[in-house]
């Protein structure tokens, strides 16, 4: 969802819970109101408020009126397992009386709702990974810790992190991700395989099926992709929608973060020297094309990082 898309959510939710208490209020005085005796009393009783507001008749005597009437009104309530609270309603948020707004600025209740719905559309699994919660030691990794989360703050940076299996690009991501959320922004967390997964779907789709699927894609404040390069690649679909995601993204001022076990690119000597050992590194400037890698790494737009070390999830407690 967009972020209007999130905002007219929220609001019917807290729309909801002031409708939801104004009916019980509502229809708990209708029900009173067939008693006669509570008809009368409440009767009398805005009768003399109204009449103390207005400054008609002596002040004393009607405030004397109407403190009795109201201890009147309470007995009866009570003898029911009412009181006077209830015959209005009880909103969930004392604030903005589930209005969502407090002097026409969004109440802490209707942004907790937008959290909310970012967090269930996000597709994060973890909410534990966050920066505060890591447990990086490598001073490398730690300086990319830093700019990643600068990159997060600034609202317009993308991201591309590259290193070995499990040296922390998904962790990293997810506590970006997380961080986003925290500053209402809508994230999009997918793997490389069911972006492509989309990117097929689309493909053979309709028209507005297809906008469906790419708008969702688009429109997301920050999106984000783990382990580019798994996916596989399938003929006029993979490479010509994700370069048509990133370039358009990259045209609306869209955040995008990225991670991929793939190293950018290899010197023609380190290549000679591969090929002598029969060996072949697949690399991001090898398996897409010269326009695709030059979104991924363009440094007017892009924070390019690698982060070090082995498999940290193959190390012992």
């Amino acid at each position: 969802m967009n972020k209007e898309q999130l905002l007219q959510q929220a609001k019917r939710i807290v729309d909801e819970r002031r409708f939801y208490a104004e009916d019980k209020a509502e229809q708990l005085l209708t029900s009173l109101r067939e008693n006669a005796d509570f008809t009368t009393v409440e009767h009398q009783l805005r009768a003399a408020q109204v009449d103390l507001a207005m400054g008609t008749g002596d002040a004393k005597q009607l405030q004397k009126k109407v403190n009795q009437l109201q201890k009147k009104q309470s007995a009866f309530l009570s003898a029911l397992g009412l009181s006077t609270s209830d015959l209005t309603p009880q909103y969930h948020c004392h604030k903005c009386g589930d209005t969502g707004y407090v002097d026409g600025k969004a109440c802490s209740c209707l942004q907790e709702e937008i959290r909310k719905l970012i967090v269930a559309d996000s597709n994060i699994i973890n909410r534990n990974y966050t920066f505060a919660n890591s447990k990086e030691t490598d001073k490398h990794n730690l300086a990319v810790y830093k700019m990643a989360r600068k990159v997060c703050l600034d609202g317009k940076t993308n991201m591309l992190l590259t290193g070995n299996t499990g040296s922390g690009k998904t962790y990293l991501l997810t506590a970006c991700a997380n961080l986003c959320m925290e500053h209402n922004l809508s994230v999009l967390f997918v793997t490389a395989y069911t972006l492509n997964t989309r990117f097929l779907d689309a493909h053979l789709s309709d028209f507005s099926s297809k906008q469906m699927i790419l708008d969702n894609l688009l429109d997301v404040d920050v999106l984000i992709i783990d382990d580019l390069g798994t996916e596989t690649g399938y003929k006029n679909v993979t490479a010509e929608y994700l370069f048509a995601v990133l370039n358009e993204r990259i045209a609306r001022g869209k955040q995008t973060f990225i991670s991929t076990n793939l190293p950018l690119d290899l010197s023609q000597a380190k290549r000679d020297e591969l090929a002598k050992l029969g060996k072949v590194i697949v690399t991001i400037r090898g398996r897409y094309d010269e326009r695709m890698f030059s979104r991924l790494v363009d440094p007017n737009t892009t924070f390019v990082a690698e982060l070090q070390g082995c498999d940290k999830r193959l190390k012992k407690n």
